[in-house]
């Protein structure tokens, strides 16, 4: 036993000594850091499915065209909704998150709707129920200039049917 501890002693120094060096002189990094920061991630929009404009739920319609003819200042009467898809969204948000607001992080089925007046387009996410959002920066197409057509000047032609009837929501 006497022969075997300077073995043992001298194994430990020299483990010892190493594992000094090592922490002076780490290993050379074999991966170059970043040169700059790279840009975050921007998600994309959820991918749809085309319908037909008659498939989309009664009430989600209604919304999207009064919502579109407050935004253009028209009546009703002068939106026209050209494109429908069949969206899930990954929250509340509905895709059109809006900065230190807190929504539902839960999947939200509805649609992506397209309004077209004479004044521009705009696209609305909708969930099923008839809430609309805009991501209006993002989308809004402005149409031509047009004169007002009727001669009150604002624009709106006389209703010739009454208004709709608002339905009670289930």
């Amino acid at each position: 036993m006497s022969k075997l501890l300077p073995w043992v002693l001298a194994f430990g120094a020299s483990f010892a000594a190493g594992s000094a060096l090592a922490a002076d002189n780490p290993a050379p990094r074999t991966i170059a850091p970043p040169a700059r920061i790279p840009d975050p991630v921007v998600s994309q929009a959820p991918a749809g499915e085309r319908v037909d404009i008659a498939s989309v739920p009664r009430g989600v319609r209604r919304a999207v065209v009064a919502d579109a003819a407050r935004r253009f200042a028209l009546s009703e009467n002068e939106v026209v909704l050209v494109d429908a898809e069949r969206v899930t969204w990954s929250d509340g948000s509905m895709g059109c998150p809006e900065p230190g607001t807190m929504y539902t992080q839960m999947l939200v089925s509805g649609f992506r709707v397209s309004a077209k007046t004479s004044a521009g387009q705009m696209q609305y996410h909708t969930d099923s129920r008839g809430s609309v959002v805009t991501c209006a920066a993002g989308h809004f197409q402005p149409g031509p200039k047009q004169l007002p057509a009727h001669p009150s000047g604002t624009g709106a032609e006389p209703r010739t049917q009454p208004p709709p009837v608002k339905m009670p929501d289930r």
